[in-house]
């Protein structure tokens, strides 16, 4: 942690005390800063409230005196704002020790940058400010409005416009998340005046559309409000409880808020199925029954409500599939398939038809990217050494992770979306927490680069794959090697856990895959192998019934295999370069490859029929991946840019 605002604090603490002449700065900045090496963990306690009047006014007096000349240049200098904004922010961040300096460097940081036209450090101020202090959402969400709509005024470029509308529509999404409509419609108030400056008839065309989507679903939120009030007053109200997961689930899409409401509801049907949803059913019957039985109570509802209950009920059919055979196995996917062609083409996994956004990070070469498991953060790393946690919707950067010493080559998100791993060219694998930005833990025993990364379905263990020829099991909460598997005869580029957790898939530049026994050691050398490519094998992919794997090779090919028999069932062709990595649509019938040739391409796994190629990376792209629910998909590329792809509505 660096030492700036210690040492600044322990210098005025020497020139205004009575300590005496033999304590020097230099002896308070170590002192200090071994207090503040004890901050991990200060960081497991919760977090504090907003600091007292009279702590506040410490620290004011305290910036005031170290930067009185820098606050008055700032006054008149827009420039010297938003550096002075950026020094405040990153001295916050250095005073883990005193709640009150950091709380109040937080606040002058957003009042600064805000006041510079500087959107996104002033919303990073904000951001910081939620995650570390208790501050109530709605009053985060103010604080946002005010932010951008000072920004607004304050910008004078059309860079800073644009960053100002992004920032608004992110930020009304998290509004839209918790109902506060009103406010969502302030965050386009200010975007659709940042439009109008810019003159741009087409945006302000499409936020006006915004605004009325908006408008729309708050009247639609007019029917269920009473019922969110009588849950404020009565957390058990059945009727209200009802209502409310009928809103949450069935409107919104948000079934882990909406199951607890119709738990506790007064509907014995809907009081069941949440119940049985909600104990997580792990038999693949048991799953195949719950799919079933939302599928049918969706054909009950009202057209406008069927799509979630719909989608509720592939989820179970694709969990289900990886434990059934034969006729039961054929059922589920023949009911995924119906459900496919009765939702909007929006709602399809797996149905990618396009670019909707891209990123340019300017970090040089980017060599990985996942999806969150909500969709809506984007990682990747690559040759600047960092990860890079970036808004889908806004495209606006939230998170920049430093820690490794190489260059990055794979990042996946733990499936409950809190926590990152990443691994590269130092030969460490990190894992780190999203929300804060924090590293957590490394995981040390790889000899050479880290190629490859993947968790288990509950996020407790992690594989990991190099130019040691290794693959290694760690365990996630002690960062321990639980197993290390040698067996490759060359580097592994690749390694994804199966669906059961029992087994990991690994491909490498010895042209095999090998599909082995994580409870054996030696199962990665004996057990099942994979031949077929006529080169190196750099990707590799299991498909979600534990059934198949796909792998990516330099021969230009993607295979499709039998995990039962390790022979190729189906060859993929037409990518005119190497094909460095291949991933499946969460239902298995989709799958994606991106390669040498600079194209990203979506595939029919049933038929190996290529159904899109997307052009658009100006160099080889290194990196794809979906997000959990099908519906977008990201590609990282030699040329420095991320894509993300989606379907049309």
């Amino acid at each position: 942690m660096k030492a700036t605002w210690l040492c600044r604090w322990a210098s005025s603490l020497h020139r205004s005390s009575r300590l005496a002449p033999c304590v020097s700065v230099l002896t308070l900045c170590v002192l200090l800063g071994c207090l503040a090496l004890s901050a991990p963990a200060q960081e497991k306690q919760k977090k504090p409230g907003i600091p007292a009047p009279a702590e506040q006014a410490r620290i004011e007096k305290l910036i005031e005196e170290i930067y009185g000349p820098d606050i008055a240049k700032a006054k008149k200098d827009p420039a010297a704002r938003s550096q002075l904004a950026l020094t405040f922010l990153q001295e916050a961040r250095d005073s883990r020790d005193d709640p009150a300096a950091r709380y109040v460097l937080l606040r002058e940081a957003r009042e600064l940058a805000s006041a510079a036209g500087d959107s996104a450090v002033a919303l990073q101020a904000v951001d910081e400010l939620a995650q570390n202090f208790v501050v109530p959402a709605a009053q985060i969400l103010k604080m946002r409005i005010a932010v951008l709509g000072k920004a607004a005024q304050s910008a004078t470029t059309p860079q800073a416009q644009h960053a100002i509308i992004d920032a608004c529509l992110a930020a009304l999404q998290d509004a839209v998340a918790v109902d506060e409509y009103e406010t969502a419609l302030q965050f386009l108030a200010n975007a659709d005046a940042a439009a109008r400056k810019l003159k741009n008839v087409p945006l302000v065309s499409a936020l006006r559309k915004r605004q009325q989507e908006i408008a729309a679903a708050q009247k639609v939120f007019a029917h269920w409000r009473p019922f969110a009030a009588a849950l404020r007053k009565d957390p058990k109200d059945a009727e209200a409880n009802l209502e409310m997961g009928k809103y949450h689930a069935f409107v919104k899409g948000d079934w882990e808020t909406g199951l607890r409401h119709l738990n506790r509801g007064g509907d014995g049907v809907l009081n069941k199925l949440a119940a049985l949803d909600l104990s997580d059913p792990a038999d693949g019957q048991a799953q195949l029954r719950l799919g079933a039985a939302w599928e049918k109570f969706a054909d009950e509802l009202p057209a406008d409500l069927q799509v979630q209950p719909r989608l509720r009920a592939y989820h179970w059919y694709v969990q289900a599939i990886a434990g059934l055979d034969g006729q039961l196995r054929d059922d589920a996917q023949q009911r995924l398939q119906a459900i496919t062609e009765r939702l909007p083409a929006e709602y399809r996994a797996g149905e990618i038809a396009g670019a909707i956004r891209t990123l340019e990070p300017g970090m040089g070469v980017l060599y990985a990217v996942a999806i969150s498991p909500d969709g809506r953060k984007v990682a990747f790393g690559g040759a600047d050494n960092s990860v890079r946690i970036w808004d889908v919707a806004s495209g606006r950067e939230l998170r920049k992770l430093d820690g490794h010493t190489g260059r990055v080559w794979a990042i996946a998100f733990a499936p409950d979306g809190r926590r990152l791993a990443s691994a590269g060219f130092d030969n460490q694998v990190l894992l780190w927490d999203v929300g804060t930005g924090r590293e957590i833990r490394r995981f040390s025993g790889h000899t050479d680069y880290v190629r490859s990364l993947s968790f288990s379905r509950d996020g407790r263990r992690l594989l990991s794959a190099g130019d040691d020829r290794m693959v290694r099991l760690w365990n996630v909460e002690t960062g321990k090697e639980i197993t290390a598997f040698p067996g490759h005869d060359h580097f592994v580029w690749s390694v994804a856990f199966a669906p059961d957790g029992k087994h990991g898939l690994s491909g490498s530049l010895d042209r095999s895959l090998r599909y082995f026994d994580l409870a054996d050691s030696a199962s990665l050398s004996q057990g099942l192998k994979l031949t077929g490519h006529a080169d190196t094998v750099l990707g590799a992919a299991c498909s979600p019934d534990g059934r198949r794997a796909l792998s990516g090779s330099t021969d230009k090919t993607l295979k499709l295999w039998d995990l039962k028999t390790g022979q190729p069932v189906r060859t993929f062709s037409g990518h005119t370069g190497y094909v460095h990595s291949v991933a499946f649509s969460p239902d298995g019938r989709r799958a994606l490859s991106a390669g040498q040739d600079r194209t990203v391409r979506l595939w029919d796994v049933i038929t190996g029929k290529e159904l899109r190629r997307f052009d658009g990376h100006g160099d080889m792209v290194w990196s794809v991946a979906f997000s959990r629910d099908g519906r977008i998909a990201a590609s990282a590329a030699q040329d420095g840019t991320v894509r993300i792809w989606g379907g049309k509505k």
